[in-house]
């Protein structure tokens, strides 16, 4: 019986192999491996020499180097290539070499000062910056207009798309320049998706994207699905628009590249599943985790500088409170009590300013000191800080007021001319408005800023310092 079983598939067998196409399984196998090997070679190099423009050629550096280059390059028969860059005018011409080792690669096996000068060595990379002069052909588009390949070492990735039209001008790049300055008309920007990732017109997805074309940098910040993301790419222009250095990711979605909408004046997410568009803002769209409990344990912040209606509102109070020298917002104040000697004269700590000890806690509040170095001596008004979002606050004034003056000075004059006067309460009112302050911190020579920047107009803002 287990004869006949076997008997039975042998003959099936035999019909199936029989019944397979004999030219196919012949022209699969009809040329040994090297032969066909070199038959890939020579049509990999056909695609690249048979380009009538050329190709651009975008190359992301690896080795985690945010780094990208732009240049239009000819591949010929005599196994040169020449390449052009906006910062080369000369084209330059090397050697080029396809082979097959372990993959099909791609080898540029002369120097050549607009691409392969990434791999090189010099005195301030000694290394390298993460450029191959190697790379294996990981895909052939099928109308063979775009290649991808990467590098051997660093696996950095070489993208050749087909030109299309003569792209030798590189100066025609600098009108897409011009646009994005032209489209930087306030501080923040932003890309809003208005297409996929449950994004529409009237509900967007929006992301920090502060595009420099001056520095060439593009930082991103943004929050999405609970996590707050942020970082730098550098940014390309080439003669279609404008990419980044390497995609931003979102899900399975990819933002990397833009092109200009003329009758819309704006740029526009190009070659992506999502659609969307740069704008720009006063204020940020995103919000930065963490920065509201930084600002709460810095307890001692002076004020600085202001401007626009902030500014005009504290030299109100200024004129109108001559004793008043300067304003500090503080969230844990605790009163510094001035230390004399017996003598009676202030004693002075290790990089002689007055010494003190601490006395009564008084907590969150406004503090205006009637001394210019020192705020032993002060006007103190209550505020609760509350948190509108991560990096937004505002102050909600409290009841009660508490005024300390110099030794055998009366404070009772003072605290009735202060706390009654309209340009005081004005002031301690903006401040303590119900749309709140967009707060950020800035290290200048290694001391503390934070920016306040009005949530209802971000042209009025004061500055200070962490005191």
């Amino acid at each position: 019986m287990m004869k006949i079983k076997y008997i039975i598939l042998f003959i099936i067998l035999g019909i199936s192999l029989s019944s397979c196409n004999k030219n196919d399984f012949e022209n699969k196998f009809d040329q040994l491996p090297d032969d066909r090997m070199q038959t890939t070679i020579e049509e990999y190099k056909s695609i690249l020499t048979s380009s009538e423009f050329g190709w651009k050629m975008r190359y992301s550096l690896g080795n985690g180097m945010e780094y990208l280059s732009y240049t239009i390059a000819n591949f010929n028969d005599d196994n040169t290539v020449s390449i052009k860059s906006k910062q080369i005018e000369e084209a330059v011409v090397s050697e080029f070499k396809i082979f097959s080792e372990a993959d099909i690669e791609l080898v540029f096996n002369t120097f050549n000062d607009n691409f392969t000068v990434f791999s090189y060595p010099n005195a301030g990379a000694p290394d390298g910056y993460g450029g191959d002069v190697e790379f294996n052909f990981v895909s052939i588009s099928e109308d063979k207009t775009e290649i991808i390949l990467e590098g051997k070492v660093y696996k950095g990735v070489l993208k050749l798309q087909k030109a299309d039209r003569d792209l030798s001008d590189f100066s025609s790049i600098q009108k897409y320049v011009k646009y994005l300055r032209e489209q930087r008309t306030e501080r923040h920007m932003n890309l809003a998706i208005t297409s996929g990732l449950g994004a529409s017109e009237d509900n967007p997805i929006v992301l920090g994207m502060d595009l420099s074309s001056m520095a060439t940098a593009a930082d991103y910040n943004y929050n999405y699905k609970g996590e707050f993301y942020t970082g730098r790419k550098m940014l390309y222009f080439d003669h279609d628009g404008m990419g980044l250095s390497t995609p931003i990711k979102l899900d399975d979605s990819e933002i990397q590249y833009f092109t200009y909408n003329e009758q819309k004046s704006r740029y526009e997410l190009a070659n992506s599943d999502l659609k969307g568009y740069l704008y720009c803002t006063k204020l940020p769209m995103y919000y930065v985790p963490g920065v509201y409990d930084e600002i709460m344990d810095n307890y001692s912040l002076k004020l600085r500088s202001s401007f626009g209606k902030a500014w005009d509102n504290y030299i109100a109070m200024k004129k109108a409170n001559t004793v008043i020298q300067s304003m500090v917002i503080v969230t844990d104040y605790k009163q510094r009590i001035p230390l004399f000697d017996e003598e009676g004269n202030p004693i002075l700590d290790d990089v002689y300013n007055e010494d003190y000890e601490f006395g009564e806690e008084l907590g969150e509040g406004i503090l205006f000191s009637f001394e210019r170095y020192t705020q032993f001596y002060f006007y103190f008004v209550p505020v609760e800080i509350k948190k509108l979002q991560e990096d937004r606050i505002a102050m909600k004034r409290l009841s009660g007021e508490f005024c300390i003056a110099k030794e055998g000075v009366d404070p009772n004059p003072i605290t009735e001319s202060i706390k009654d006067n309209k340009e005081f309460n004005d002031l301690v009112d903006y401040l303590c408005n119900d749309s709140g302050w967009y707060i950020k911190q800035t290290v200048e020579g290694g001391l503390i800023d934070w920016d306040f920047i009005s949530q209802d107009n971000p042209d009025d803002y004061f500055i200070t310092r962490l005191y």
